[in-house]
């Protein structure tokens, strides 16, 4: 038992390292090609910063666990919202573009609810988990023309002397955070399954809790590190970009490696949770445009009491 922590604390550093080198790579690479600052933080931020979650599910998926890949997903989204920017709340307020926030939000909700429907029969099979894969990657797309055509004269920033990184060593740090990013996913889940084993409890639940706070943890230094420099703000996109994500690219890739699974506790405690979160930021920020320290604490008090319920669950299940 003391071995698989020490693999599952060692496979989770090794993930949340990569996802570092992920993300200041991918920024890197994306500045020397002269892409548009809104494009990096719309699209390329969020695909590196989920990249744990990817690796995790689909390292899971393909070894036949449906509880890790299926609860990585959906545990990663509610603890960005839940976690992650009830934190950055409360840390400092946080104020959005309404507008813009409305569109994504909306991608958010539509995403959630495709999951909920294609998932009801407990099952998510290839085809359905290519619908997902689709509405994802139309998103991004979407997503991308329009930041080209709002910003049109916007260029990359020049880089400071700090973030002048050579191409080469860019690209270097990117395969290097892969492999690591790979190698300790394959830590995680394989370490994740036997403490569930010898817990007795279903891999669902480290998928809902350990392993997606773990994968959601470069969003969280993210968020943290914006409040800090009073633009909390800036990671809000890439939080609703990485639900989108999570709901949509890695549930459906998961999916289409092998058909996903459930139990009926998924669809009646874990999805109505995740409605919880969206719904709860949604009428935050549609009616305010910000969320305050207090709306922050709201909404850590509902993560905390989502935690408390899995406790509860994994203690009658054992």
């Amino acid at each position: 038992m003391i071995y698989y922590i020490a693999m599952f604390i060692a496979g989770l550093v090794l993930v949340l390292k990569g996802g570092d080198s992920f993300v200041d790579s991918s920024t890197a690479i994306a500045r020397r090609f002269g892409i548009p600052r809104v494009v990096i933080g719309g699209t390329i931020v969020s695909l590196a910063t989920t990249a744990p979650e990817l690796v995790v599910s689909t390292t899971a998926s393909y070894m036949g666990d449906s509880g890790i890949a299926l609860g990585n997903a959906l545990g990663s989204a509610i603890a960005n919202i839940g976690l992650i920017v009830s934190v950055s709340a409360i840390l400092a307020p946080i104020a959005i573009d309404v507008e813009d926030f409305r569109r994504r939000s909306l991608w958010m909700f539509v995403s959630a609810i495709l999951v909920l429907v294609f998932a009801w029969d407990l099952v998510v099979d290839r085809r359905t988990g290519l619908i997902l894969v689709a509405i994802a990657v139309l998103y991004l797309s979407l997503n991308t023309l329009r930041a080209v055509l709002e910003r049109k004269k916007e260029t990359a920033p020049k880089p400071s002397k700090e973030e002048d990184i050579p191409l080469i060593k860019a690209i270097t740090t990117f395969l290097f955070g892969a492999v690591l990013v790979i190698v300790g996913s394959k830590m995680l889940v394989n370490s994740g399954i036997e403490i569930a084993k010898a817990l007795g409890i279903p891999s669902l639940i480290i998928g809902l809790t350990a392993v997606a706070v773990g994968t959601s943890l470069p969003e969280l230094v993210t968020a943290i590190s914006s409040a800090k420099k009073k633009v909390a703000d800036l990671s809000i996109g890439n939080i609703v970009g990485a639900n989108i994500l999570n709901l949509g690219f890695i549930t459906g890739i998961s999916a289409t490696i092998n058909p996903l699974t459930l139990d009926s506790f998924t669809r009646s405690y874990a999805f109505p949770w995740l409605f919880i979160m969206i719904f709860g930021m949604m009428i935050i920020f549609w009616r305010k445009g910000k969320m305050s320290k207090r709306d922050g604490i709201i909404m850590l008090s509902l993560y905390i009491i989502y935690n408390l319920g899995l406790l509860v669950y994994s203690m009658m299940s054992h």
